[in-house]
């Protein structure tokens, strides 16, 4: 490790433990307390369907979102960076008590590339009977929907959700969510789909690939292909205290019409579980995805682009376990501050099946060991230090060096 990130590491380190000796006690849990000027009601401490607390409601105007600053200090010779990795803006309008509109734009690595993280209009029916229409965000595992950075404790999104499900990932379409007195939550949509290969002026603009997996095919719901449309949907269980089951899935065309690859059917199956008792969570996800016409596919690629090799999977399997403990949990129970220290092993390969003819990079077969901690010195705030061990089957691999800053509102 280069003589700065241990220095970096010490820094970090002190800053994240040192800081929580400003801990104060708790208070009794409320619904939270009001901003007052000229003795009026102007914000409210509002929390959300997953229990995150926002502040920002004004009548029925909402106001919310999140950001998060990203250090990377990579091994070797490879360039480290800083990155306002991203910065996303949030508001809503209640129409009435059951027609609300919901909406986040995400400006990402300092305003340099700003997209719809998601927009819909809820129609709030019955607890267990809602209606949603617009762009929605897939309900693919946990963090595709709800990713605020002092959710998970890395500095980085786990690797899972960046090549076997892109996080983020968007759709329009249509459908039903809701979640009964025994703990069971469920959503069911009709969506778009995304496409497996866009070719532009004779040119691959972007595609599904080897390296990637099914990240360049998703389209953002800007002007995007619809001649294929799919349906996905989640069945999550949280009905014993401190532990949740869920399971997702994702099946729909991504051919979107292109001759010679009509039969591009892609299915993603994923299940996750995570327990939490007396300071300690174990958490973990498994998903595996098939995609059918997937010779035609790089055929084709190959034909638009001779050099082309980062060829497309027929499957994709990966997996992630990881454990974490509340520091303060039994130090100082007393406290509102939180320091967690966390090791996450993932192993995934995006090539872990290849269609007849073509081969597989064994670059692409990878694992990622990640511990550090994540000092949270009110829930909406997280300041991060971490180390990630990257390795792969081909005997390559960059570790790296994390720090950042997250927070939502």
């Amino acid at each position: 490790m280069k003589r700065t990130h241990y220095i970096s590491l010490v820094l970090a380190t002190t800053l994240l433990i040192g800081t929580s000796a400003l801990a104060s006690p708790k208070g009794n849990k409320t619904d939270g307390p009001a901003i007052q000027t000229d003795d009026q009601q102007i914000f409210k401490v509002t929390e959300d369907s997953e229990g995150l607390q926002r502040i920002g409601s004004f009548n029925k105007m909402h106001f919310f979102g999140y950001g998060e600053l990203h250090y990377n200090g990579k091994m070797g010779a490879t360039a480290n960076d800083i990155d306002f990795h991203r910065l996303v803006l949030g508001f809503g309008y209640d129409f009435t008590d059951w027609v609300n509109f919901r909406a986040e734009l995400d400006f990402e690595h300092a305003f340099t590339e700003p997209e719809l993280e998601y927009a819909y209009v809820d129609f709030n029916i019955k607890k267990w009977f809602n209606a949603r229409l617009g762009a929605i965000l897939m309900p693919l595992g946990v963090y595709n929907q709800h990713h605020e950075p002092p959710l998970f404790y890395s500095v980085e999104r786990p690797e899972f959700y960046r090549v076997i499900i892109p996080t983020s990932w968007q759709e329009g379409g249509a459908g039903l969510y809701g979640n009964f007195e025994n703990g069971l939550e469920y959503e069911l949509y009709m969506v778009s789909t995304p496409t497996s290969a866009v070719i532009s002026g004779g040119n691959i603009d972007r595609s599904f690939n080897g390296s990637n997996g099914l990240r360049g095919g998703r389209n953002g719901v800007a002007e995007a292909d619809a001649n294929d449309f799919g349906v996905t949907g989640r069945l999550q269980y949280k009905g014993v205290p401190g532990l949740r089951l869920g399971t997702s899935f994702f099946y729909g065309n991504t051919s979107q019409g292109k001759g010679g690859i009509g039969g591009g059917d892609l299915t993603i199956l994923e299940a996750d579980a995570k327990y939490s008792f007396q300071g300690i969570e174990i958490d973990s996800a498994l998903a595996w995805t098939n995609l059918g016409d997937t010779g035609a596919l790089n055929t084709l690629l190959l034909a638009t682009d001779p050099t082309f090799s980062n060829f497309a999977a027929k499957n994709m399997l990966g997996w992630y376990v990881e454990g974490a403990y509340h520091v303060f949990h039994h130090l100082m129970p007393n406290t509102k501050h939180d320091l967690v220290g966390f090791v996450r092993y993932e192993d995934f390969n995006t090539q872990f099946k290849m269609p007849a003819g073509f081969a597989a990079n064994p670059a692409n077969d990878r694992n990622t060991l990640t511990f550090g901690l994540s000092y949270l010195p009110i829930p909406q705030v997280a300041i991060k230090a971490d180390y990630m061990t990257n390795w792969n089957q081909a005997n390559g691999g960059v570790d790296q060096f994390n720090l950042g800053v997250g927070f939502y509102y």
